[in-house]
């Protein structure tokens, strides 16, 4: 009976201690609270708890406390002109969604994923990371925006691309982002099949291109040159590209493979093609006949293409999200490539 009774007592001990370390657990403060400025009405904040919070609150869990401003509300457009006038803030609707972390002010979606993604254990040092803004405006908005945002992440969140394989199946990813998956692939198939053939082509005698072809080359570059030009401006401006119907531009240009050595890859892709069109105009001028030149831009190109193999891959298949500008400029870096291909061989 004794040893019955001393054991009960050492379960409701044990008991005990588990409920009062998970109510210490519990009641630990988050390491970085963020307050986010957004406007349900415009895409950038619907692109904001569709992709970006989903992630960020995945990775980061507790330790990460978000409180939703919509400045589409009167209230909300008070906080944030308050908040703009201290911080800094760009006024409303350009300058959205913003976030406000201790007195750090983050602007755009681009500057947000970074701040709270990559520089997450930065802004965690900072002593007054875990403490809402001292703004009278925001008191009485602050904890109806944390559900806010709770509840709009709940409800309009796509699962992140690394969970999405196994919830594909049960409806994981909407519709439009199957279909742009589904062209990604399609593409990715396509430009392999013109990669072979343009090297293909480099081994016939006849290979040669007319006028004619020299002008969709040129034509072809200044799309791409106008592609890359927008989505290096989106990138360096920090704001949302305009996405068509399908697929879901916001979440690729918000991924880690949006950049490579911390530049975005449309400033890349932008040096690429005018160094392209560039480097085949002097080649034209240099030796319109001999060919030599022609391996200039054309080496340039193949690097281009493979790049351009690489990061359409990883759309569907990594990232789970697919740019419709990124596949216009995959289809028109492979076109160029496959021009180039016969002026390198004939040189006319």
């Amino acid at each position: 009976m004794l040893k019955s009774i001393l054991r009960s007592c050492l379960v409701l001990l044990a008991l005990t201690g588990a409920a009062v370390a998970s109510a210490d657990a519990a009641e630990d403060p988050p390491d970085v609270r963020a307050l986010l400025f957004y406007d349900s009405g415009k895409p950038q904040g619907r692109d904001l708890f569709a992709f970006y919070l989903p992630a960020l609150t995945a990775r980061y869990g507790t330790r990460l406390e978000v409180s939703g401003i919509d400045v589409a509300e009167h209230s909300g457009a008070q906080a944030y002109g308050a908040a703009a006038a201290r911080w800094g803030l760009p006024p409303p609707p350009d300058g959205l969604p913003a976030a406000v972390v201790g007195d750090q002010a983050l602007t755009g979606l681009l500057e947000i994923a970074q701040g709270l993604g990559d520089r997450f254990e930065e802004l965690a040092q900072a002593p007054d990371a875990a403490r809402w803004p001292d703004l009278p405006e925001l008191e009485s908005l602050i904890p109806a925006g944390i559900q806010d945002a709770a509840e709009r992440a709940a409800r309009e969140g796509v699962t992140p691309a690394s969970d999405s394989a196994g919830s594909a199946g049960a409806g994981g990813r909407s519709m439009s982002d199957r279909i742009a998956n589904g062209l990604a692939v399609v593409v990715l198939i396509g430009m392999v099949l013109a990669l072979v053939h343009a090297l293909v082509r480099l081994r016939r005698q006849d290979g040669g291109t007319g006028p004619t072809a020299a002008k969709v080359l040129i034509a072809v570059l200044l799309v791409g040159l106008g592609i890359s030009a927008y989505t290096a401006y989106t990138a360096l401006a920090h704001v949302s590209l305009a996405c068509g119907p399908i697929g879901s531009c916001a979440e690729v240009q918000g991924s880690e493979y949006a950049k490579l050595f911390g530049i975005p890859m449309g400033v890349l892709g932008l040096n690429g093609y005018l160094l392209i069109l560039v480097t085949w105009l002097i080649a034209r001028q240099l030796s319109p006949k001999g060919g030599g030149w022609n391996w200039v831009p054309w080496g340039v190109a193949l690097f281009g293409v493979l790049f351009s193999l690489r990061l359409t891959a990883l759309e569907p298949f990594v990232i789970g999200a697919t740019c419709l500008w990124c596949l216009g400029s995959a289809v028109s870096i492979t076109i160029a490539f496959w021009l180039l291909s016969g002026f390198a061989r004939t040189g006319r």
